[in-house]
């Protein structure tokens, strides 16, 4: 019998949320007998065990942070030095997977993905400058393109965007389907009260998710409906400094805390918005999980229409019009609809991971066949 085609994910770490979070919907549903993933990471991560009872191998290279640019890049090159029997690798680092790419090539491995999921990064000078240094040594190490939405695409191969396959951000949206029961649950562990307005977030303390000005719409909510909550989810560098934004705010009663575990989609049951004023954004699996709990969200319009799958329940809103935000925030509280995605719906707009799945094995088998082929000329 043959074994199983052995996929290489290069990723930052493997925790509950974001592209992270897509793959292991992926590994828990794709057959194991035909496929197998493995992963290069930089940093030990919540879902290390469980990708290890499934099979499949997690590698662990110092981060940048941790040995400097350069000393990665000669530990990225050894590794790939070592482990060159690979036929397929998938990148998820956005345009900073040129760096495993480009060794990746080197050893001849035939099949390199590189995996786009952001529309943009800071409109920085020197961030420009890194990103046309990397979008075209991508250009020269990636065989192929996928992304999660058109636009994504765009950002990461611009000429080649025509070539780049769309994979969406797929989810199991019988697991997060809203449930009467589940919501009183999650918000008896959240210690708020049924009147309580619970406004959520989930995503890394950084920069792009501007948390400082979540704060500010918040504490402009609040006025107008003091019994609201805000529950924050997850970790990162800027966390400190939200901390000690939410002490100088006098908000510590008001503002919930906690780490993005393996049960996001059960906190997702908890609110009664999401509110996401992000400087730029992918294609989150919490934007698509919330629409079949029936929460609604709030998003800038720097984020992709592909987002909503038509539920009505995602609003784009201009991040210079805070009045426009808390007039929407008052509109959701004063409605108090709920109004759950089916997950037919999912499958009809190409969401639900059991349809991916397939399309996806088939796809690496191709690209391995195609690769091999390639590589013999």
């Amino acid at each position: 019998m043959e074994s199983a085609l052995r996929v290489l994910h290069v990723v930052e770490k493997m925790d509950p949320g974001g592209e992270e979070e897509m793959v292991m919907q992926l590994y828990r549903n794709i057959d194991h007998s035909i496929i197998q993933f493995d992963f290069l990471t930089t940093e030990t991560g919540a879902f290390d065990d469980e990708i290890r009872s499934l099979g499949g191998y997690v590698y662990r290279l110092s981060s940048k942070k941790e040995e400097g640019r350069f000393q990665y890049k000669r530990a990225i090159k050894e590794f790939f030095k070592g482990h060159r029997f690979y036929l397929v690798m998938h990148a998820h680092l956005n345009l900073w997977s040129s760096d495993a790419l480009k060794a990746a090539k080197r050893v001849g491995i035939p099949v390199r993905i590189a995996h786009g999921y952001q529309t943009s990064y800071h409109d920085h000078f020197f961030d420009r400058m890194l990103t046309t240094y990397h979008r075209l040594k991508l250009s020269t190490s990636a065989t192929n393109y996928f992304a999660s939405t058109s636009e994504a695409a765009n950002w990461l191969c611009k000429e080649k965007a025509d070539q780049a396959e769309l994979i969406r951000s797929a989810i199991e949206p019988e697991k997060s389907y809203y449930s009467q029961l589940l919501r009183e649950k999650m918000r008896d562990r959240l210690q708020v009260r049924e009147k309580d307005f619970v406004i959520g977030h989930v995503g890394s303390f950084v920069s792009q998710k501007n948390h400082l000005y979540l704060l500010e719409l918040f504490i402009g909510f609040r006025r107008k409906i003091p019994q609201s909550k805000l529950v924050l989810i997850g970790e990162g560098p800027l966390q400190q400094q939200i901390e000690q934004k939410i002490i100088d705010y006098h908000l510590e009663d008001s503002v919930i805390l906690l780490k993005n575990d393996r049960q996001r989609e059960y906190w997702l049951q908890a609110f009664d918005v999401m509110v996401y004023p992000s400087v730029y954004e992918g294609l989150p699996t919490t934007f698509i999980e919330a629409q079949s709990a029936g929460v609604p969200i709030l998003v800038s319009d720097v984020v992709s229409k592909e987002v909503d799958i038509g539920s009505e329940l995602v609003h784009f809103l201009p991040l210079d019009q805070k009045s426009s935000w808390l007039s929407q925030m008052n509109h959701i509280y004063h409605s108090k609809v709920r109004n759950p995605v089916s997950p037919e719906t999912f499958k009809l707009h190409g969401y639900h991971v059991k349809q991916l799945v397939p399309k996806l094995e088939k796809r690496y088998l191709l690209l391995r066949d195609e690769g091999i082929i390639e590589s013999m000329k």
